[in-house]
């Protein structure tokens, strides 16, 4: 079967130690990350049905202001327009209006529980502890990460991707 692969990104300038990295990683868990329950998913894929693989990732380094945003989709070429189209309303809704309370305290909550998981996994763990070797840091810094995710209000993610992603420079 032919397939196309949709893809739209952008650098933004976020540590995973700056302020705004909770909200962003918590806000992109509830617009593309969460694989069938997130805003991207359940428009393109079941709603409309055009795609199985929906996805948007935030990156953010350690070390530089060298984060990514990125979107990603693939479908039947035939689809291409309806999906860039679709996935770019719900990003544009997502930056408009943020996320509802409840929707946030279920982002917050399956984030959370996403990296407690992630911990378990042995690869995972030995790449968290070579970092950590890296850059001078220990496990302290996920407790933090998810203190301050228990923290986050609705209009934190808002203005999280408000401070770092332009739509209008997606490429």
């Amino acid at each position: 079967k032919a397939n196309a692969y949709y893809t739209a990104g952008q650098n933004v300038k976020v540590k995973d130690t700056d302020p705004a990295y909770p909200a962003l990683a918590v806000g992109n868990y509830a617009l593309g990350q969460a694989p069938l329950a997130s805003r991207l998913s359940n428009r393109v894929r079941g709603k409309e049905g055009l795609s199985y693989t929906v996805r948007s990732y935030v990156t953010a380094s350690p070390l530089d202001e060298a984060g990514q945003f990125n979107m990603m989709a693939i479908t039947n070429p035939a689809n291409m327009p309806k999906v860039e189209a679709a996935m770019m309303e719900e990003l544009q809704k997502f930056l408009k209006d943020g996320l509802s309370g409840d929707e946030l305290e279920q982002a917050k909550n399956a984030y959370v529980q996403s990296l407690r998981v992630m911990r378990g996994n042995d690869s995972v763990l030995a790449s968290q502890l070579a970092t950590g070797l890296y850059v001078g840091r220990t496990f302290a810094y996920y407790a933090d990460l998810e203190a301050a995710i228990g923290k986050l209000q609705p209009g934190d993610v808002k203005a999280a991707f408000d401070k770092v992603l332009d739509p209008k420079n997606l490429v």
